[in-house]
């Protein structure tokens, strides 16, 4: 870990911890006044073994205070404490310190030692009731401790999203932001997840071999996520997580303390950085009179412990004065047996104290039994006897018990199929029988057999639910067309009839007139036999479409234009709704249909056979009503009609199929849309004479245009409601 860095409590960095106790006959009751604590290596030989004296600093930076050593620290533990607030530093390794020195210095009004066996604890009488932010380094004469004064601790706390424009600095708008920092995970598997806003350049360092350090470069922390989270209490190897910025150099970085030596991994997954450690889980040893050991993970097996975590270290102890140190610890209430006797050999650490409880005594052999607050301890053999001893009692009890016979009525459901689950309740007594007649059973057995037989029928015996589905099948089909047509011709006319013979010999005389036959109705303006030479019409007729005729001719009738100019518009709207309602019972299928069956003839060797296919509307549903309310159905809806416009080799119409199935799940009462399908087709269609009706404006004397639209849509909605939704909920409670 980089001791260089600010350290600042967040307010969720307070964890279940270990206690603060050392080695020996200590008791491992967790201190209340613990708030974290943390062993930092310094990677050095650890030649100091005395305290040579305190100095004290003050700049603009802060209160500096020096610890002068005679030689290189090892290492050191730093230890956070509330009421009062105090900071505590453990010099491992240093055996002799100085007297207690006062401290005239803002927020710090002593330094204060305490020499033990292996180390000196340096304690900081701090004034303010919350621990401030620090910084705990080594230097070339010894350890020193910074505590930023209101200037520095404000320049701490600013947001990195407005950095001074010294540093030169991103902008916060292009830094991605730390959105959280969590761990998870208990045992030997652990991991710490790092969720971003975007991506960032990261990488891990090392330093020593319980210290691991992510630092992600242009990353924003908030104030909210800079904390230090003690986890020793998930028993893994992870032992703290710390997160701070880091204002040298504007990274963030993520610090995490192990237990030991472990295995870690980072995985990246979008903007999501998951830190995953595997180690060995915590172990409790317990070694009895007999030296048989028994070793345990903490939180393993399918027992989860909740106890106040301890740890002790007893050689030889009296099993009856560590019951009593657990009693403590516990606030339990211990009977122990005469029985129980014996010296226990026990080391845990950081246990849960009904996990070491159960280890002890599966180690002596021992049993407990637990009647609220009081526990009795006692051994397996005597607990197993008593067991035997009351279940013998309670048989002997219902053989003297008088057998009495009960009619149990069934409403709702078949009492034959309720019949055997009422079986397994009864006693070697007991004997049943149904009547299928009255649909009920009758039971035969002791009082409490029967109380509890006519308890399992009340819970079985419940109104089935009723659910009502209600359908709608929308059908709508538009449909447009439009035709534009023009129709000319005429006849010409030179000879001496006419007065405008050609005065040769021959050709005298010369006639031409459009070939394309055709007419145009009686009252036209238009001759009944026009002679189209351009015949393009528009589908016109009685009540459909119109038409204009004209016709132009010369005085002697030698020559004659016949012009007809016909157009076609259509529009039309269908909308079919089919409303379909089936009420049906929980998990039971449910089909309504309505159609025609339409004949067809097979003809074959054997002769003719008429085989008749259906053409209907139909709806199957299965519902089941879940313990919510909520409806999971099955179901198949299909709208199956004959074709008006396509036509099998005997006349038969063809079947147009529109078919939905699927599942969903519906709340009581909701509508749901369980299908949609929607076509179009469009057409356009041109006539023409070859290169005249390409000529641009002339051209449409020379052509006619047809256009087509044609839309369809379906759509199928389901409304299930429960019938009996209150009996149904009354019975089943």
């Amino acid at each position: 870990m980089n001791a260089s860095k600010w350290i600042a409590l967040g307010t969720a960095a307070t964890l279940t911890l270990a206690p603060l106790g050392g080695a020996g006959a200590r008791s491992g009751a967790a201190d209340p006044h613990l708030v974290a604590r943390e062993v930092v290596s310094l990677n050095a030989a650890g030649s100091a073994s005395e305290v040579r004296g305190v100095k004290v600093f003050r700049g603009e930076e802060g209160t500096r205070i020096v610890l002068s050593l005679d030689g290189k620290l090892g290492a050191y533990e730093r230890i956070e404490l509330k009421n009062p607030t105090r900071l505590a530093v453990d010099l491992l390794g240093v055996s002799r310190a100085p007297k207690a020195q006062a401290v005239s210095a803002p927020g710090v009004s002593s330094v204060r030692f305490g020499v033990h066996a292996d180390r000196v604890r340096v304690v900081f009488d701090l004034e303010g009731p919350k621990l401030p932010p620090y910084r705990i380094s080594p230097v070339a004469e010894g350890l020193e401790v910074v505590f930023p004064s209101t200037e520095a601790k404000l320049a701490e706390a600013a947001p990195a999203s407005a950095p001074t424009p010294a540093r030169n600095e991103p902008k916060a708008d292009n830094r991605s932001r730390v959105l959280d920092v969590a761990f998870q995970g208990e045992g030997a598997e652990q991991r710490v997840d790092v969720v971003l806003s975007g991506s960032v350049r990261h990488e891990v360092e090392r330093p020593d071999t319980r210290t691991r350090v992510l630092t992600l470069r242009g990353a924003e922390l908030p104030q909210k996520l800079v904390r230090s989270l003690d986890t020793t209490a998930f028993a893994g190897p992870v032992r703290s997580v710390a997160s701070f910025m880091d204002r040298d150099d504007g990274a963030v970085r993520v610090v995490v303390t192990l237990r030991e030596d472990a295995q870690d991994d980072l995985e990246v997954r979008g903007n999501r950085l998951s830190w995953r450690f595997k180690g060995e889980p915590v172990e409790a040893t317990i070694v009895d009179e007999a030296g048989r050991v028994t070793r345990a993970a903490a939180d393993t097996g399918t027992r989860r412990y909740t106890g106040t975590r301890v740890s002790f270290e007893f050689k030889d102890i009296d099993i009856h004065n560590l019951l009593r140190i657990l009693a403590e610890v516990s606030k339990k209430n211990l009977v122990v047996a005469d029985d129980v006797k014996g010296t226990v050999t026990i080391r845990l650490r950081n246990v849960p104290w009904d996990q070491a409880l159960d280890l002890i005594l599966r180690s002596k052999g021992l049993g407990k039994e637990e009647e609220g607050n009081i526990i009795r301890i006692a051994p397996l053999e005597r607990l197993q006897a008593e067991r035997e001893a009351a279940a013998k009692a309670q048989e002997a009890k219902e053989i003297a018990q008088p057998l009495f016979v009960r009619i149990i009525p069934v409403n709702y459901a078949l009492a034959s199929e309720i019949a055997p689950k009422v079986q397994d309740l009864l006693t070697k007594r007991g004997s049943l029988t149904v009547d299928q007649r009255t649909n009920t059973i009758i039971v035969k057995d002791v009082a409490d057999a029967i109380s509890r037989a006519q308890a399992l029928v009340r819970t079985l015996d419940t109104q089935t639910p009723q659910v009502l589905i209600s359908s709608r099948i929308v059908e709508t089909s538009t449909n447009f067309s439009r035709e534009l047509g023009i129709q000319w011709g005429g006849s010409f006319s030179a000879s001496q009839a006419t007065g405008n013979a050609t005065g040769l010999g021959f050709p005298n005389s010369i006639g031409g007139s459009g070939s394309v036959p055709g007419n145009v109705g009686a009252g036209g303006a238009v001759p009944a036999q026009p002679n189209w030479a351009v015949s393009f019409p528009a589908g016109v007729g009685e009540s459909s479409g119109g038409a204009v005729g004209f016709t132009f001719g010369s005085a002697g009738g030698a020559a004659q234009l016949n012009l007809r100019l016909s157009a076609l518009e259509s529009r039309g709207l269908l909308k079919t709704v089919s409303a379909p309602k089936v009420t049906t019972l929980d998990n039971r299928e449910a089909v309504i249909g309505q159609g025609v069956s339409i004949p067809f003839s097979q003809v074959s060797a054997a002769g003719v056979n008429t085989v008749f296919v259906e053409a209907k509307l139909e709806l199957r549903v299965t519902p089941h009503v879940t313990s919510d309310g909520s409806i999971l159905m099955k179901i198949r809806a299909s709208n199956n009609q004959p074709s008006e416009n396509i036509r099998g080799a005997n006349g038969q119409p063809a079947i147009t199929k529109r078919e939905a199935e699927t599942e969903v799940l519906v709340k009581d009462g909701d509508t749901t849309v369980i299908g949609g399908i929607y076509t179009r087709r469009t057409s356009e269609s041109v006539g023409q004479i070859p290169l005249l009706g390409d000529i641009p404006v002339l051209g449409w004397f020379f052509k006619s245009r047809s256009v087509s639209d044609e839309r369809t849509e379906l759509l199928i909605f389901i409304s299930p409601t429960i019938v009996n939704r209150e009996a149904a909920l009354v019975a089943g409670g």
